[in-house]
């Protein structure tokens, strides 16, 4: 029966927010017939809540493209003068947490990205949206850095959440505080101090089971005050925590919770470290069955080290191979370095926010001089028009006599373009197809290979004892150096296909293509974006990606520059891209029909969009490579 006022759907959202965890069928009803209610009333704040509230509630059963898709129906009803910021801030948050689990740090780090936007923007006063925001940045920052204390934006970040604190402590906001204390173990058990940590879970834990809060926050605080103590190899006092969190995961659907599944992979490293190795197997295979049947394939690296350890110590050697081939593979697509590279990308659009005022002032600008120019090009117009009359007449008779014979050759040159533009077009299409098989080849196959030739190796080494020094060494450099192969590698297949093209588009693409070689190189990148940012077809945003790949690697390779510019303009119907630096600049000779392999294989891509390319250099001061191609006759 639906409910015919907003106050009692406010009251059913919120009954159904406290069950979300303890009775899912319970959670799903009540947000379904809330739904129901305020579409039948155009309550569109209730809406955007009940879309939400199911999003929470199948993201906890694991069904997270239901979760993502209530999240993006939300966001069609965030319309609200007072609520409308911070719904779709827990909207994006939603988003991230199920990127999070699924593996996708980009685009989870996008969103979290965006929900800090709106906070620090000033568009959100409610003190628990601000928590979570800051708190959901942080959690991604922890875990991709190994020295915490002395980054300066994680403790940036952390005197936000002081400042939260003494809020929430001046107002009684109890709710807050106990976010605030679990983010805090959070902090200290990253740096490594587990008293701290210890002491902040103890505080969470009563204070959420004060606030009869949902069971996620006391069941989390008490793994992490668990592995604080196998960190500091108490295994006894740690079993005891990981019991006790175990007691209070809901019985409803209790082996499909994710926090039952890392209870059991800590109790399996407990066994082990007591050395009850038949235990910490017994354990550890049952929870790695469990989470290959739910999808929760993430967190299974490390029980997969640990069962390597534990069937060697019992000397089934065949099943710890097999279980380092898996530990090793899957660090191998969970690098740090991989990580990193989106906290940088985060960090690049944290500093764009702070260019927006600057963008619209620079906008008022263009505009300005575009009403100047405007007004000039009328009395340019009006002049030629009168010239180009007397011209045209004068010619009219020479010109007719010509015409038919220059249609004639007109023609036979298009036909002679078009057939040249289309081998350009099969030619390009055919090396990005080369180059995602040489790139899925290097990484299946030489990638795998590596990988085992590195466990092997390891494993030989721990086998072998010597007392030659020489050999030990030889032996560390070998390993060193299979490693260093094994990123290079890596890093060739990535940028052979970027993922990110394909799944975020050319404008991130760019971004992140261009913070890396700022990061990895003495060159310092600036990147503009200007115009209305938007999807193109896929071939003409790879061509674009590959042309300035190309330009940034020639800046690297011959112009010995410190200083370099790429800018991106999409207009109407034409985009520009242009390519600056303060290099040595292209001699004279080296354009035109002169000019290297790089540049022209540049310019056959342009030709094959049927765009148009310009280069200015100056020796000893530079080169600036201007590209236009239009977006409505691309000819792909």
């Amino acid at each position: 029966m639906l409910v015919e006022d907003t106050a009692t759907i406010n009251r059913m959202l919120e009954r159904a927010y406290l069950l979300r965890e303890r009775n899912t069928d319970s959670a799903l009803y009540l947000n379904n017939l809330a739904l129901a209610s305020a579409r039948q009333l155009h309550y569109d704040a209730g809406i955007c809540d009940a879309w939400l509230g199911l999003s929470r509630t199948h993201a906890i059963l694991n069904q997270n493209e239901l979760s993502i898709a209530d999240t993006r129906n939300a966001l069609r009803y965030c319309t609200h003068p007072q609520k409308k910021y911070e719904q779709e801030a827990n909207a994006y948050l939603s988003l991230a947490f199920v990127y999070y689990y699924e593996g996708r740090y980009d685009s989870c780090a996008w969103y979290r990205y965006k929900a800090l936007n709106l906070v620090e923007t000033g568009s959100i006063k409610n003190l628990q949206v601000q928590l979570t925001a800051y708190s959901s940045v942080l959690q991604f920052w922890i875990t991709v850095h190994s020295d915490i204390r002395n980054d300066a934006y994680i403790q940036n970040i952390m005197r936000h959440i002081n400042d939260i604190e003494k809020t929430a402590i001046a107002t009684g906001d109890s709710a807050s505080l106990a976010e605030v204390y679990f983010r805090k173990a959070s902090y200290y058990g990253s740096c490594g101090q587990g008293d701290s940590l210890r002491y902040y879970s103890n505080l969470t834990i009563d204070m959420a089971q004060r606030l009869k809060s949902t069971p996620s926050v006391t069941i989390a605080s008490l793994l992490n005050s668990g592995e604080s103590y196998l960190d500091e190899n108490r295994p006894e006092e740690a079993l005891a925590f990981f019991r006790r969190a175990i007691a209070e995961v809901p019985e409803k659907n209790k082996e499909q919770n994710r926090f039952y599944l890392y209870a059991l992979f800590d109790i399996g490293d407990a066994y082990f470290q007591q050395k009850k190795y038949t235990l910490a197997i017994e354990t550890l295979e049952r929870a790695l069955q469990q989470a290959q049947q739910l999808g929760h394939l993430l967190a299974t690296d490390f029980p997969n080290h640990t069962l390597a350890l534990a069937y060697n110590a019992t000397g089934n050697y065949a099943k710890s191979a097999w279980h380092w081939s898996v530990y090793s593979g899957m660090r191998d697509s969970m690098t740090r370095e991989k990580k990193m590279e989106l906290v940088y990308n985060v960090e690049m659009k944290y500093r764009l926010a702070d260019k927006e005022r600057e963008l619209a002032q620079k906008e008022l600008s263009i505009a300005i001089n575009e009403n100047k120019i405007k007004i000039r090009n009328i009395w340019i117009g009006i002049i030629l028009t009168f010239t180009t009359l007397i011209i045209v007449l004068g010619l009219l008779f020479f010109r007719n006599n010509k015409n038919k014979q220059k249609l004639q050759s007109e023609k036979i040159r298009n036909l002679h373009q078009e057939l040249a533009i289309g081998n350009l077009q099969a030619m390009i299409a055919g090396e990005e197809k080369e180059r995602s098989r040489i790139a899925r080849d290097l990484h299946d196959g030489m990638g795998g290979t590596l990988a085992v030739i590195r466990t092997r190796l390891s494993n030989v080494f721990r086998k072998v004892e010597t007392d030659n020094v020489q050999a030990q060494t030889d032996m560390t450099d070998i390993l060193l150096l299979l490693e260093e192969a094994s990123a290079e590698l890596r890093k060739t297949a990535h940028n052979l296909m970027p993922e990110i093209l394909l799944r975020e588009g050319l404008t991130n693409a760019t971004l992140l293509f261009c913070e890396r070689i700022r990061k990895g190189y003495m060159l310092e990148i600036t990147t503009e974006i200007w115009g209305e940012q938007r999807r193109l077809p896929d071939d003409l945003e790879l061509i674009a990606y590959r042309i300035i790949q190309e330009l940034i690697h020639n800046i690297q390779k011959h112009a010995r520059a410190t200083q370099a510019l790429v800018q991106i303009v999409y207009h109407t119907s034409v985009m520009s891209v242009t390519v600056e630096d303060n290099g040595t600049g292209i001699h004279e000779n080296n354009t035109g029909q002169n000019e290297g392999t790089g540049l022209k294989n540049i310019r056959e891509r342009v030709t094959s969009l049927h765009g148009v390319m310009d280069i200015s250099a100056t020796a000893g001061k530079g080169t600036s490579i201007y590209i236009e191609l239009p977006l409505d006759d691309t000819g792909v």
